[in-house]
């Protein structure tokens, strides 16, 4: 979020973050409008930091101009394919990281208990059936992982990436046998970083995306 670095609103922010979550748990569809009146009235906001929160997001390309206002941006089977495997490499990189700095005594233990709680939602949301808490508890696992790296640069590039993969995320994630396969991964993970085994993280995160890249060939 560096555009709210520069000046915008508290209001903005927090509105950027209610639109934010609705990408990630898959609410917004490639193509749907994001009327700025609209989203002033449902959150109860006037309609400047709606602006400024949708200028944000039409710089990072996560919304598009259209006739009346903004819609969620779209990419075609290639490009998102592209973007999956930007963002293996992405997490293969920031995972090793994670674990590096795991390895070294550097990461708080709150921390693994926010990993390992993120985990456990994601797998009760999964076998409860509820896709959109799977999704929003799912991109919060990897998120942890990428934000703990040390590597600004990274997790910016990371949140932008996810956003947009987001709708294939959430579809994935309503065939169950991925998802539970996609649990036990989680796990993987996190017994991989807790080890401090940097080549095992590595490797297991970037495997892990490319299951993911798999079932979105399968489904599309």
């Amino acid at each position: 979020m560096d555009m709210f670095e520069r000046g915008e609103s508290k209001s903005a922010r927090s509105v950027y973050e209610v639109l934010w979550s609705r990408f990630l748990d898959g609410t917004y569809k490639s193509g749907d409008r994001l009327p700025e009146a609209a989203i002033a009235e449902e959150l109860g906001v006037s309609r400047t930091p709606v602006r400024e929160a949708l200028g944000s997001m039409l710089a990072e390309g996560l919304v598009t101009p259209a006739a009346r206002g903004v819609v969620v941006s779209g990419l075609d089977h290639e490009a998102m394919r592209r973007l999956f495997e930007f963002r293996g490499n992405l997490e293969g990189f920031a995972t090793g990281l994670t674990a590096a700095r795991s390895r070294d005594g550097l990461i708080a233990p709150v921390w693994f208990n926010h990993l390992k709680e993120s985990a456990s939602e994601f797998t009760t949301a999964i076998e409860s059936g509820h896709s959109a808490d799977a999704a929003k508890s799912n991109m919060r696992f990897h998120e942890l992982i990428v934000e703990e790296s040390g590597n600004e640069f990274a997790t910016s590039a990371h949140r932008r990436a996810i956003a947009r993969l987001s709708v294939s995320t959430a579809i994935n994630l309503e065939h169950r046998d991925w998802a539970r396969e996609a649990a036990r991964q989680h796990d993987l993970l996190t017994e991989a970083i807790g080890d401090g085994d940097v080549e095992a993280a590595r490797t297991l995160a970037e495997a892990h995306i490319a299951d993911a890249t798999r079932v979105f060939d399968e489904i599309d």
